[in-house]
C-alpha cells in the first residue's frame, strides 16, 4: 500500500513520407508525435506519500523530426519540447526532496553518407556521419516548487559535435 494514483491522457502520432504526395520529393519526411497527461498521486497517510504531482510526468511533451534519407545521404533535424514536471533531488541530509523542473526545448541535428551508393570501390564499406546535439544551447533549470524564483539548480551543457566514422570490410 505505498504509492497509488493515475496517469490519463493521448498521445497523436503521424509519419509522412513525402513520396506519398510527389515522387519528387522520394527521401523526404516528417514524423511528429504530441503526447497529452494529466496524472495524480493519492495521499496514503500510513505509507507517508502525501497527495501530488507524479514526478517525471510532464502534461505535454512534443517531438518532430524531419528527414532526408536517398542515395546513400541521410539528414535529420530533430525537436523536442518537454513542459515543466515535478522532480524529486537531494536535499539537505541526503533526504529527498520535491523540485520543479522547468520545461526544456532540445534540437539535434544529424549529416550522414554511406559511401556504398557512391560507386567509388575503394570508399566501399565506409560511413561518415556528423552528430550535433543541444544546438539551441539549453539549459536544464530545477527551481523550488513552492517558489520557482528560487533556483535550485542551473545546468548548462553546451552545444555537443560528434564526428562518426565507420568502416565495415
Amino acid at each position: 500500500d505505498g504509492f497509488k494514483g493515475y496517469v490519463r491522457g493521448q498521445e497523436f502520432q503521424a509519419s509522412l513520407p513525402f513520396r506519398l504526395v510527389s515522387d519528387v520529393l522520394d527521401g523526404f519526411g516528417l514524423v511528429a508525435s504530441a503526447t497529452f497527461l494529466k496524472g495524480e498521486l493519492e495521499e496514503n497517510v500510513e505509507a507517508g506519500v502525501p497527495a501530488g504531482d507524479i514526478p517525471g510526468l510532464s502534461e505535454e511533451s512534443y517531438s518532430l523530426t524531419a528527414y532526408y534519407e536517398n542515395r546513400g545521404w541521410e539528414v535529420r533535424v530533430s525537436g523536442t519540447k518537454r513542459g515543466a514536471f515535478v522532480a524529486e533531488t537531494r536535499g539537505t541530509s541526503l533526504a529527498l526532496t520535491t523540485v520543479q523542473r522547468q520545461g526544456i526545448e532540445l534540437w539535434d541535428a544529424q549529416i550522414g553518407y554511406d559511401f556504398d551508393e557512391s560507386g567509388i570501390e575503394s570508399l566501399k564499406g565506409l560511413r561518415v556521419t556528423l552528430q550535433g546535439q543541444n544546438l539551441t544551447d539549453a539549459d536544464d533549470i530545477e527551481v523550488n516548487a513552492d517558489d520557482p524564483r528560487l533556483v535550485v539548480r542551473h545546468q548548462s551543457f553546451g552545444r555537443n559535435f560528434i564526428l562518426g566514422l565507420n568502416y565495415r570490410f
